[in-house]
């Protein structure tokens, strides 16, 4: 992986969670505004937006599993409740939508390789099969802007990803990747994804058997609900000449 693709990577995550929380206030209609079609809405939504509340239970388990770890129980006991706490408000998160996981789609370069673990496994049987077929309720917590693998850096294509980089700090998602695609650079809009009553469930558990000195249970429970993570390409932005 390219300096100039790491660059944007970790850019792109920050500036997600600005955006995700400047696009609540933007999607207020104004008096004068016509209100948008659903039709918009879901493009808007396919574009990668994220929950930040979402985001900060998603860490939130971490943080538990650490504190559990070194035995500061009461300090995983607020980070789960916490997790718990916002993992339930962002059930009605305008950002959640409907997929079966059959119709998720990771990414095939580099990102999905590094996250291999996250891949769902083959379905043991039938059952298991229907059920990576029924649509469910995903919450998207992270989000990254890939360039594509034949990216080869020339002046001008290295000034575009500056460029990019300088909108991601502003918290400008959509005119980074314009900035990219005017420079004929091929993009990748990727998200993270847990399945949002799986993970609420493995959240409420692992509070339980905290609480009843289970600690080695809870952590697992909340391992488990880490494990649920999956990528969704919601984008692939081509480049003008293409």
């Amino acid at each position: 992986m390219t300096k100039y693709k790491k660059a944007l990577i970790a850019a792109a995550t920050a500036a997600a969670l600005i955006a995700a929380g400047a696009a609540r206030a933007e999607d207020r209609p104004k008096a004068d505004q016509q209100k948008p079609t659903p039709q918009q809405i879901a493009a808007d939504k396919d574009f990668g937006k994220l929950s930040a509340e979402g985001s900060a239970a998603f860490q939130d388990l971490s943080l538990a599993r650490l504190a559990i770890y070194d035995g500061r129980v009461d300090e995983a006991k607020k980070f789960v409740k916490r997790a718990e706490t916002a993992f339930n408000n962002a059930k009605t998160d305008e950002t959640v939508y409907n997929k079966a996981e059959s119709e998720l789609k990771p990414p095939v370069d580099k990102v999905a390789a590094a996250n291999k673990s996250a891949a769902p496994a083959e379905p043991a049987d039938a059952k298991e099969a229907a059920k990576l077929k029924t649509p469910i309720a995903w919450l998207p917590v992270d989000g990254s802007i890939v360039i594509d693998d034949d990216y080869k850096p020339s002046a001008s294509k290295t000034e575009a990803v500056a460029d990019a980089n300088k909108s991601l700090k502003g918290g400008d998602r959509k005119e980074a990747v314009e900035k990219l695609k005017l420079a004929d650079i091929k993009v990748v809009i990727v998200v993270a994804v847990l399945p949002v009553e799986q993970t609420i469930d493995k959240v409420n558990q692992a509070g339980a058997l905290i609480n009843e000195g289970k600690y080695y249970e809870a952590s697992q429970e909340l391992r488990q609900a880490q494990a649920g993570e999956r990528f969704d390409v919601v984008d692939e932005v081509a480049p003008v000449s293409k």
